[in-house]
């Protein structure tokens, strides 16, 4: 039954999917900013309440210890490439894809890897809030 009402509400909006990926893909460029530039409170605003946060490494954390992360510069990431890029959606939720390479400070370390990140993006209140984030190192061949 939460489906169909998903899948319900998702019709009944007076905007298109493409219009949906456009916004989606509008707040992750901004998330992808924050951890560049230590925006910690534009980071708070995108991640919603109950976020789960899966490391590289494979550590699970809540939304509070990446805020703290980015607002301390433990964490400063860019990304110098992003490869096969693509935004799926599920109603009022949307799954973003990518392989980038990431390069700076993950928890007080350096990085140089190439990562394949996934993001969950669920439209509450109005607005895209990041839900999930999991980024998985990609060894090299």
């Amino acid at each position: 039954m939460t489906t169909i009402a998903v899948c319900l509400a998702c019709l009944g909006s007076a905007q298109s999917p493409a219009e949906f990926v456009k916004q989606v893909r509008e707040v992750d460029f901004r998330f992808m900013q924050c951890l560049a530039n230590g925006d910690h409170k534009t980071l708070d605003e995108i991640l919603d309440k109950n976020a789960v946060i899966v490391s590289s490494a494979g550590k699970v954390g809540p939304r509070d210890h990446m805020i703290n992360a980015v607002r301390t510069g433990i964490t400063r990431v860019t990304w110098n490439a992003i490869e096969h890029e693509a935004v799926y959606l599920h109603g009022e939720t949307a799954v973003v894809s990518e392989k980038l390479h990431s390069r700076g400070l993950s928890r007080g370390e350096k990085i140089d890897t190439w990562l394949q990140i996934l993001r969950v993006y669920m439209h509450k209140e109005g607005k895209w809030r990041l839900i999930s984030y999991q980024s998985t190192r990609i060894l090299p061949s």
